[in-house]
């Protein structure tokens, strides 16, 4: 029997994962005197309703980054925080785009394990205001900050989220067992994955972007090693001694390799961009 609604988990005092029928993860943090959401899924879910199950406090909205199966609920909303490298893409929004995707997932087993079509997809005319926020942004909600760090490589203006408490790391795309180079160059890439191995000492669990994904019955976080993992593929890329895989994605053909936990695609010409100078790979 499919489950009917999007599957919510206590992950953490007063901390939820939402699980969107296996497409995307939400997350909801509650603080003394604020809540905040992370994220909007697909657009299948109605927030505002979901939110309010969830707490009574007043709460914002903020955005690991702007792909589509991240913003497809903006329309519940009238600001969110978003990193402005991202603002262009969010507002790029394809609701049939977001509706294939919805497809594509569920004949990976999404439609086995939950009850859900792609014409749920919600479509609105009216962005949110977008509010940028950069390094060292914090959301103070009572009793627990989460505070804000830029990771570019899966888009430009991706961001983490750390919470004081918790001490989980909410990482969007940014650092995923399947991680993705879509928007920057692998040198570029690589600074980004430096920043998330700096942070160490101020997280215990990584919570990405994808729990439970397609049919996969799970709500883990992500492996501890996978940070450096994707530090060692960007190295190879850029030394010119990866061996990759060649697969098709998004209409392109694009590298994937894997090492320990973490699996990298990217494309193998991406390098570097115009007068980027390519990190000293021996000092890192």
């Amino acid at each position: 029997m499919s489950m009917k609604g999007p599957f919510i988990s206590e992950i953490a005092k007063d901390t939820y994962a939402v699980n969107e029928y296996g497409l995307a993860a939400m997350y909801v943090v509650v603080g003394t005197e604020r809540a905040l959401l992370i994220d909007t899924g697909c657009g299948l879910t109605d927030l505002k309703a979901m939110m309010a199950g969830l707490t009574d406090k007043p709460y914002d909205v903020v955005l690991t980054h702007g792909h589509l199966d991240h913003v497809g609920g903006l329309g519940w909303f009238e600001k969110v925080y978003i990193n402005e490298g991202d603002w262009e893409m969010a507002r790029s929004l394809d609701f049939e785009e977001l509706r294939n995707y919805c497809d594509q997932l569920g004949a990976m087993g999404g439609y086995e394990a939950y009850d859900y079509n792609r014409d749920m997809v919600k479509e609105f005319t009216a962005f949110p205001e977008f509010i940028n926020i950069e390094d060292g942004f914090v959301f103070d909600l009572g009793g627990r900050k989460l505070t804000v760090t830029t990771i570019a490589g899966h888009t430009k203006g991706g961001l983490v989220l750390i919470d004081d408490q918790s001490r989980i790391m909410f990482s969007g795309d940014c650092a995923n067992t399947n991680t993705l180079i879509l928007g920057t160059s692998i040198n570029t890439a690589l600074k980004g994955f430096l920043k998330v191995r700096a942070l160490r000492d101020q997280y215990d669990r990584n919570f990405n972007g994808h729990i439970g994904y397609a049919g996969a019955p799970n709500c883990f976080s992500q492996p501890e090693s996978v940070p450096e993992d994707l530090i060692h593929l960007c190295k190879l890329v850029l030394r010119g001694e990866d061996t990759p895989t060649m697969q098709m994605f998004l209409g392109s053909e694009r590298a994937g390799m894997n090492y320990n936990h973490a699996r990298m695609v990217y494309d193998r010409e991406w390098k570097l961009d115009p007068g980027e100078e390519m990190l000293d790979l021996d000092m890192i």
